[in-house]
């Protein structure tokens, strides 16, 4: 049996004034200036609803969280417990001004699927 990551387009991660802005189908997110900087710097940083930024003053509380993978390929962001991803080189285009925007992807996974029988000798048990 083997897994399979599903990749379906989702939204966008702009630049704006120093954040990074996340428009999802849903909802539109922000990790603030501070926290692109932790980011690009391999933290994690904290990620905030933009309607809860202005509602509260500038004091709003963490929806989720991004990070850089261990590969060092990709953002993975997680939003009220769904996992998204953009491209590396796409958000550093973003955040340098050579990209308009980075493509966010939702991760799903497909069901398990039987694996080839090919990949097993007959007669000896998996």
């Amino acid at each position: 049996m083997s897994r399979t990551a599903i990749f379906e387009h989702r939204g966008a991660a702009r630049e704006y004034e120093g954040t990074l802005r996340i428009d999802i189908k849903t909802m539109q997110a922000v990790i603030g200036r501070s926290g692109v900087g932790q980011l690009m710097s391999h933290w994690p940083a904290e990620i905030y609803d933009i309607s809860d930024v202005m509602r509260t003053g500038g004091e709003p509380e963490a929806i989720g969280k991004a990070w850089i993978t261990r590969s060092g390929r990709a953002v993975m962001y997680t939003i009220n417990g769904t996992r998204y991803l953009s491209p590396l080189s796409q958000v550093k285009g973003v955040l340098q001004g050579t990209r308009k925007y980075a493509g966010v992807s939702v991760i799903t996974e497909a069901p398990l699927t039987p694996a080839s029988s090919s990949c097993h000798a007959e007669g000896v048990p998996a």
